[in-house]
């Protein structure tokens, strides 16, 4: 999976970075958000794993911004902040997951497991539907040529 770790603490950022290319995943680091949506911009990702409190902009902000570079893109928001974080607020804008601080490496790599999950189901459901709609384009033609050979007695080319 390609992923985006942005983290305004560089230590956060590399630990994650190597974690992750460890497990396999192609892994891009930035600890300033105008670059890593510069890089969302320029290449595709599956996923984007951000902290929410950085002193430029937070996590919710780049989270929006992602989304409109990248409809398919899968979020998770790390933060330290329980108490005050908008929860349902950052669920509806298409983020995977949450994870609070501190957190195991175990759990970052269930829920990476379970992004690429997601990721899989909706590629078997946008895969399946296109092909009932296929099936339906070819079920309508039928039914139109049949339709012309009732009107017309005549077999429709």
């Amino acid at each position: 999976m390609k992923m985006l770790v942005l983290d305004d603490d560089g230590n956060v950022v590399n630990l994650l970075t190597r974690m992750c290319e460890r497990e396999g995943h192609d892994v891009r680091g930035f600890t300033s958000p105008d670059r890593a949506l510069k890089s969302l911009s320029d290449e595709a990702y599956d996923l984007l794993i951000t902290d929410l409190a950085m002193p430029d902009v937070d996590g919710i902000a780049v989270t929006r911004r992602a989304q409109k570079l990248q409809k398919a893109l899968f979020t998770l928001i790390i933060t330290g902040h329980a108490g005050s974080f908008p929860l349902e607020e950052v669920l509806g804008d298409g983020t995977v997951d949450v994870m609070f601080k501190p957190f195991h490496l175990t759990e970052l790599r269930a829920r990476i497991a379970l992004a690429e999950r997601r990721r899989a189901m909706i590629g078997r459901l946008q895969a399946q539907r296109f092909e009932i709609q296929s099936a339906s384009a070819e079920m309508i033609q039928g039914l139109e040529s049949e339709l012309v050979e009732l009107r017309t007695g005549k077999p429709a080319r």
